[in-house]
């Protein structure tokens, strides 16, 4: 049996088309670095299976893409360009690859183009929804901008202010019955009740971790997301993860009080992703039978 990764390979590269159910399958546990950018976009739904009109498809989204950015860039207001460079700066500024002039104008770029087509506004924290996508397709806007999109469809619900709040709600819930004393310590705290101290909470649930956890295990994260089966939202497999990335943390975190608590809430430390999935599912199942759920 070929190890993963070239069977991965294999399935990708298919002449006909891609076996969506043995890419999903094989694709949940972590995708390697080199086949990511051509995963996601069958993942994402971005590509279509069937790769007869791969190459004509391809070069209709290059061309609306392009004709997007220009608009995009005629129709720049003064404000939200403040506001995007204000995020764009400050945006993993000790990576290397996001303190080059490109990839800052390529973020600037690519938030424009999106918010030029969607006309919800500009959302604080949205470049940490991008990144990931601007580190996977370091030499495509197009791939980037099309997976940026179908991502922020996906989480369109939980950005509102009733899906923010009944996520909070949903939050609190589990975390009260799945980890009472850690859930007792952040409330003595004031993480949670407290609007200012549980501003944590609300940039977890809503921008998929990506502004806390490094990088790389975003990245690990996201390849377990776009894989998972399709019953259950989003939303909810991610809450769940939310609660077993606590739970991984639970004994630092219950040795922490004020600001060292703040730090680690917002700056989380290494992890393996695909554990912190795993028990998360296990969370799930857990809270289904005792019908916490």
């Amino acid at each position: 049996m070929p190890p993963p990764e070239q069977e991965m390979a294999e399935v990708l590269e298919s002449e006909c088309s891609v076996e969506m159910d043995k890419l999903l399958s094989l694709c949940r546990h972590g995708i390697p670095d080199r086949l990511r950018g051509e995963a996601w976009k069958y993942l994402l739904g971005v590509m279509r299976p069937e790769k007869s009109q791969e190459l004509s498809l391809g070069k209709l989204m290059e061309q609306r893409y392009q004709q997007l950015e220009r608009a995009g860039q005629a129709d720049a207001q003064s404000e939200l360009t403040r506001q995007i460079k204000a995020e764009v700066r400050g945006y993993l500024s000790g990576e290397l690859f996001f303190r080059e002039s490109r990839t800052h104008q390529r973020l600037e770029r690519l938030l424009r183009t999106y918010l030029y087509r969607h006309t919800s506004g500009y959302i604080p924290g949205m470049v940490h929804l991008l990144g990931p996508f601007v580190q996977v397709y370091r030499d495509s806007d197009t791939d980037a901008h099309y997976g940026f999109d179908e991502l922020m469809s996906r989480l369109e619900w939980g950005l509102t202010f009733e899906g923010r709040k009944q996520m909070m709600v949903f939050f609190m819930t589990l975390l009260r019955h799945t980890l009472p004393d850690l859930y007792f310590h952040l409330e003595a705290e004031q993480r949670i009740s407290d609007p200012a101290g549980s501003a944590w909470l609300e940039s977890w649930l809503a921008l998929l971790l990506s502004k806390e956890l490094p990088l790389p295990c975003v990245l690990q994260l996201w390849d377990a997301y776009f894989s998972a089966a399709p019953e259950g939202s989003l939303h909810e497999l991610h809450t769940f993860v939310c609660l077993s990335v606590l739970e991984t943390c639970q004994d630092e975190l219950m040795e922490l009080d004020d600001d060292e608590l703040s730090q680690y809430l917002q700056h989380l430390p290494t992890m393996d992703m695909g554990q912190v999935v795993t028990a998360a599912f296990n969370m799930k199942d857990d809270c289904l039978a005792r019908n916490v759920i």
